[in-house]
C-alpha cells in the first residue's frame, strides 16, 4: 500500500502538471502523441482544436476509458463526446472524469467551430473543472479556448489553439490552471497515408515537440504512430472500423512510468 502510495504521489505531478491538463482523451490523439491540433473529423477536436468541429458534418459519439494507467487504478481516466451539426456551425461536447477518491478532476467542454471562409475555420470552447481532495474540499474553475484551422493546399493544413487564454486559477489557492499555445501541420501523403507535426508549450515548462504518422488498410484499419519529447514518449495504436462503429486501442510509453493502455469505441451517424 505504501508503495502504491508514493508511486501514486510521484506520478501525479508528471501526468498533471497544472492541474486541469489533458490526461489523455481518444486514442486516435493518444496513439498520434496527442499531436492533433491540426486533425479533424473527431469529437475529441472540442479539446483539441474546438475550430476543427466545424469539419464534422455528421452525428459523432464516443467513450474513452484508460482503466489503470500505468498499472494504477487511482490514475484512472474515463470520458465521454460527441459532436452535433447544425447549418454552417457544429457542437462538440466532452465530459470526463480522472483521478480516485482522494483526488479528483471532472471535467466538461462544450466547444463549437464554424467556417468563416473558404478553407478558414475558428472556434472556442468553454471549460468546467471540478477538483475535488476528498475531506480537504473541492474547487470549481472555468476556462476558455480559442483556436483556428488553416487549410493551406488540399493535402496540408495549419491548426493553432490556446489554452486558458484568460489565465484562469484555481479557487483562492492562486495555482494557475496550464495555459498552453500549440500550433501543427497535418499532412496528407496519400489518401489513405497522413503525417502530423506539432509544437506545443506550456507557458511554465520547455517546448514539446511531438509528430504522428497513421495509415489506412483495406478501408477498415487504420495503424497509428507517435513520438514526443518533453517528457519523452513513444505512442502506438489501431483502429477497427465496422458498420459505422470504430474501436480502437493507444498505447504510450513514459520514460520513467513505463506503459500504459487505453481503449475506445465510437460510431459516425449521417445526419
Amino acid at each position: 500500500m505504501h508503495i502504491r502510495v508514493l508511486v501514486l504521489l510521484i506520478s501525479l505531478p508528471v501526468l498533471a502538471i497544472a492541474g486541469g491538463e489533458n490526461n489523455g482523451r481518444g486514442a486516435r490523439p493518444i496513439a498520434l502523441a496527442n499531436a492533433f491540433v491540426a486533425g479533424r473529423n473527431s469529437p475529441w477536436s472540442t479539446i483539441c482544436n474546438p475550430a476543427a468541429l466545424a469539419s464534422c458534418h455528421d452525428y459523432a459519439g464516443t467513450f474513452f476509458v484508460s482503466p489503470r494507467q500505468f498499472g494504477l487504478e487511482e490514475l484512472r481516466t474515463i470520458s465521454a463526446a460527441g459532436v452535433v451539426p447544425f447549418d454552417g456551425i457544429s457542437v462538440g461536447f466532452v465530459l470526463g472524469q480522472f483521478g480516485f477518491d482522494l483526488y479528483q478532476e471532472t471535467e466538461f467542454t462544450i466547444g463549437a467551430g464554424v467556417t468563416v471562409d473558404d478553407g478558414i475555420a475558428v472556434g472556442g470552447a468553454f471549460n468546467l473543472t471540478r477538483f475535488s481532495l476528498g475531506p480537504y474540499g473541492a474547487a470549481t474553475v472555468t476556462s476558455y479556448d480559442l483556436a483556428a484551422l488553416l487549410d493551406i493546399v488540399d493535402e496540408m493544413r495549419i491548426g493553432f489553439e490556446w489554452k486558458n487564454f484568460t489565465a484562469a486559477k484555481i479557487g483562492g489557492s492562486g495555482e494557475s490552471l496550464s495555459q498552453i499555445l500549440a500550433i501543427g501541420l497535418w499532412y496528407d501523403l496519400t489518401s489513405d497515408s497522413h503525417m502530423t507535426m506539432e509544437m506545443e508549450k506550456d507557458i511554465h515548462f520547455p517546448f514539446s515537440l511531438k509528430m504522428g504518422f497513421e495509415q489506412d488498410l483495406l478501408n477498415a484499419l487504420t495503424l497509428r504512430i507517435g513520438m514526443s519529447n518533453n517528457p519523452d514518449k513513444v505512442s502506438c495504436g489501431l483502429g477497427v472500423r465496422v458498420a459505422g462503429f470504430e474501436l480502437s486501442y493507444a498505447g504510450y510509453s513514459h520514460p520513467q512510468l513505463g506503459w500504459t493502455h487505453q481503449v475506445e469505441i465510437s460510431f459516425t451517424m449521417k445526419q
